[in-house]
């Protein structure tokens, strides 16, 4: 099996100037033709820390948010750097080819929920030179709702203040700002239609055929129902899969609250992982998957050239216990973020499609993107950290938790459209 190394980040000027002459046509095919909408003051908040060590902290939506973060980086002329999964660099059809065109864009990895040494040694480098901004989804995971901002990851707070023990030791003084930055898409273009053909096509696929009787039974129905009708049906078939009963004194799964039933399944579904991995459940569900997450890329992503003969035996048996849940994880992390009422709040096509790409995630093994959009970029005021540096030094812990908890804040604010 081969070693999992770490991808260092290889700025290739050339290669950068040949992907942003390139970028009007990947995005046209790829990206459905997505643009930015991005402020004036937005724009000169991150001109004005140019010059310093920077850590750009954007919310993680969709899988479209790093070419995002790579067209500010153009509408800048500046090259940021960016930390990557591990496997994004082996994944799709492209494989080893796009991980090497993700390390001359200046991507490198990381191994998330282990003490990956040689990403949290690059980081620290590349934020005490301070020549070009850090991108970090604090997230770590993609959210898949537009709307929705989940809980940030400690780490990012904490490799900033290593930063700057590394740039105390050597007698640097530089202030190191961390940015929140709002992401949010919004259709360019009337999605009704493309909304109305993607529920049937789920609907022939997930609902009964009797149900399809009358043509009529599907056009009289409001479209929020119809889409909640194949939420149900999803639902119980997972359910009966798992061997769940979700309502046990009527059996009928739309007589509990659809939002209970959701966690029911989840909790059910991540304690059989949890049990055939031998973990004991700690925190809550959001906390529990990417425990269960961390633990499987841990030893996927382990240096088997270092390993004895017997370790490495072991080390496969673990990998061929993975196999037995692997695809309960990634349904996890396809509905960690989902709960009934997601799209009556505010029945947009942009949260219409959050939840249908979801749904065809799981019914058709893969979604549709659609398009055109525009992704809007607020960044808010910047966090300088090192104001909080002594501070940190006394109570280290609570200032990395006050920190990422201000920061998480303040994402949320400028996706939901609120002023500092």
């Amino acid at each position: 099996m081969p070693t999992k190394d770490f991808k260092a980040p290889k700025p290739n000027t050339a290669a950068i100037q040949i992907a942003k002459i390139l970028l009007p046509f990947v995005n046209r095919w790829y990206l459905k033709g997505l643009t930015l909408d991005i402020d004036a003051e937005s724009i000169e908040r991150l001109k004005a820390a140019c010059a310093h060590p920077t850590v750009l902290a954007p919310n993680h939506t969709a899988h479209a948010d790093p070419a995002v973060m790579f067209l500010l980086s153009k509408r800048l002329s500046q090259t940021f750097y960016y930390m990557a999964a591990r496997e994004t660099f082996d994944k799709g059809r492209l494989g080893t080819i796009q991980g090497f065109l993700l390390q001359r864009m200046g991507a490198y990895s990381i191994v998330r929920g282990t003490s990956d040494r040689n990403a949290f040694r690059m980081t620290r480098k590349l934020l005490s030179q301070g020549t070009s901004p850090v991108v970090i989804f604090a997230e770590g995971e993609i959210s898949r709702q537009n709307d929705t901002v989940m809980r940030f990851e400690r780490g990012t707070i904490q490799l900033c203040f290593w930063a700057l023990d590394d740039m105390k030791k050597a007698n640097v003084s530089k202030s190191l700002y961390v940015f929140p930055i709002g992401i949010k898409y919004r259709y360019t273009k009337n999605m009704w239609n493309a909304i109305d053909a993607a529920m049937t096509r789920l609907e022939y696929k997930i609902l009964p055929a009797d149900a399809f009787v009358k043509d009529l039974q599907i056009e009289c129905l409001e479209r929020y129902e119809r889409l909640r009708r194949i939420g149900v049906a999803m639902l119980g078939a997972l359910a009966k899969e798992y061997h769940l009963n979700l309502t046990p004194k009527t059996g009928d799964v739309e007589t509990a609250s659809l939002t209970v039933q959701i966690q029911a399944l989840k909790e059910h579904i991540l304690s059989h992982a949890e049990n055939i991995m031998g973990i004991q459940p700690t925190g809550d569900i959001l906390s529990r998957v990417r425990n269960l997450k961390n633990l499987v890329d841990a030893e996927v992503y382990r240096d088997v050239e270092q390993m004895t003969a017997y370790e490495r035996k072991i080390h496969e048996q673990q990998l061929q216990k993975f196999q037995l849940f692997y695809p309960d994880l990634e349904r996890l992390i396809n509905f960690i973020a989902i709960s009934d009422g997601y799209v009556a709040e505010k029945p947009s096509p942009e949260r219409y499609l959050d939840v249908i790409t979801r749904l065809e995630k799981e019914v058709f093994g893969a979604a549709k993107m659609r398009g055109p959009r525009s992704a809007s970029i607020r960044v808010g005021n910047p966090m300088n950290l090192a104001n909080y540096y002594e501070h940190y030094r006394t109570q280290r812990r609570e200032t990395v938790e006050q920190i990422t908890v201000e920061l998480e804040t303040t994402v949320q604010n400028l996706v939901a459209g609120k002023s500092e």
